[in-house]
């Protein structure tokens, strides 16, 4: 890099606080906020929820980096780079021009942009219009790209463009190992961002969490990983590492977490055991496989790390009893779930959610005489009218304490994965 680019790029981009914004999984907006105070993002203005599935913030790019190496529910996190009307493709490639792509984007053969555009309103309307003209705009001044194209997102809304620069490049819910699943896998950002409201809901310093349904163990790795300290990314490659502002000693320093960052990621709680079971013999193989892939291969149950040790076990066989014995103390048990929907509806859904909401309470009645409070965070898909399924339903039937209106220690969150749209519970019952 040459010294004049260098000294630009250490000015204004650097040097100079920009807007940044992290898409979140829909309905765990103020999750993600939460989180984001919880890792230490020092930033100019608050971190607020702008739109569905959208918060903003105004910091230095390093304080964007920290959010990408720490949070466990951000999807993406991009960083604000031009914002100009354009009524027509001229008025569109004159202002493109003027954005000085070099302090964004590293020159490299072979390979170019990836730009994503969506218009609203705007007389600008065909996308793909747009997009190859700000192709031609960037190949023109910085560009071949290096080989880890960096994602442009661009929004025409009322004909006013807004690009955003994606500094992570694949969405941050791919942790970078290897990972089989079962039919309908949970985004690992939606489990962190449950596991976070569970955890704050149970309010105690100690946990126990129970993963029953473990179906590939997304809930189980997540968790296991906050509790270790592991950071999300510690696996993969991101894109600001292949950007000119990059700075291989500053990255170092963040993700060793001397600057405050909070590697459990906001999860304030101990989570001191988790106990990993499915009814799936398949998906007890695969969550092994799961934990061999990744960095928790090589941590053993010991004073102070966390290993997770699936077993072949049918939740409904659970007792208050058995709950209580791993529960030390005044550990807290935790149940996490994701029972069967979409796809994976090949029986009597409704009956399972019934079923379900009737385990729950019987365990929570149980566990009084133990002096245990039950925390649960249960995902069921949401009824509508002429809905085939009635889960939801079933599951309130059976477990009222699950709902808001019956329970002031109850959350409900709206949120959606895999095209269908999600009712979350959080509750202590």
């Amino acid at each position: 890099m040459n010294p004049a680019l260098e000294k630009r790029i250490k000015r204004q981009i650097i040097g100079k606080p920009h807007r940044f914004l992290a898409v979140v999984p829909l309905g765990f907006e103020d999750t993600l906020v939460q989180e984001l105070h919880a890792i230490g993002i020092e930033t100019v203005d608050e971190i607020a929820v702008t739109s569905d599935g959208k918060v903003e913030w105004t910091s230095k790019i390093t304080e964007a980096w920290k959010a990408i190496a720490y949070s466990r529910i951000a999807n993406r996190i991009l960083m604000h780079i031009a914002d100009f009307k354009a009524e027509n493709f001229r008025e569109l490639e004159k202002k493109a021009s003027e954005v000085p792509w070099e302090l964004y984007l590293a020159e490299a053969p072979m390979q170019h942009a990836s730009i994503h555009v969506s218009c609203k309103h705007s007389r600008l309307y065909h996308s793909d219009a747009v997009a190859e003209r700000l192709q031609k705009i960037i190949e023109g001044g910085c560009l071949p790209l290096a080989p880890n194209a960096t994602n442009l997102f661009v929004t025409l809304i009322d004909d006013r463009c807004t690009i955003w620069l994606d500094l992570a490049g694949e969405e941050l819910y791919k942790r970078g190992h290897e990972r089989f699943v079962n039919e309908a896998p949970l985004k690992e950002t939606i489990a962190a961002a449950m596991l976070f409201e569970a955890l704050k809901i149970a309010d105690s310093p100690q946990v126990t969490l129970f993963d029953p349904m473990a179906g590939s163990g997304t809930f189980s790795l997540e968790a296991a990983y906050a509790a270790n300290r592991l950071i999300p990314g510690t696996c993969r490659d991101f894109a600001l590492k292949h950007q000119p502002a990059f700075k291989d000693a500053t990255w170092k320093f963040i993700v060793s977490g001397k600057d405050k960052a909070d590697g459990k990621s906001g999860l304030q709680h101990a989570i001191s055991k988790i106990i990993t079971s499915d009814i799936s013999e398949r998906a007890v193989e695969i969550i092994k496989h799961n934990v061999e892939c990744c960095p928790l291969a090589g941590i053993v149950p010991n004073g102070s790390k966390l290993a997770i040790q699936p077993q072949l076990r049918d939740f409904f066989s659970y007792t208050a009893q058995d709950i209580a014995d791993a529960c030390q103390g005044d550990t807290a048990p935790v149940i996490v779930l994701n029972p069967p929907y979409g796809k994976r509806l090949d029986f009597d859904a409704p009956k399972l959610y019934t079923q379900s909401g009737k385990k729950l309470t019987e365990l929570s009645c149980e566990l009084k005489q133990f002096n245990k409070a039950l925390t649960v965070a249960i995902l069921a898909p949401k009824d509508g009218p002429g809905a085939q399924y009635t889960c939801t339903a079933n599951l309130l039937q059976q477990c009222p304490a699950l709902a808001p209106k019956n329970n002031p220690a109850a959350k409900l969150i709206v949120t959606s994965h895999g095209g269908f749209t999600l009712n979350t519970f959080i509750a202590k019952i």
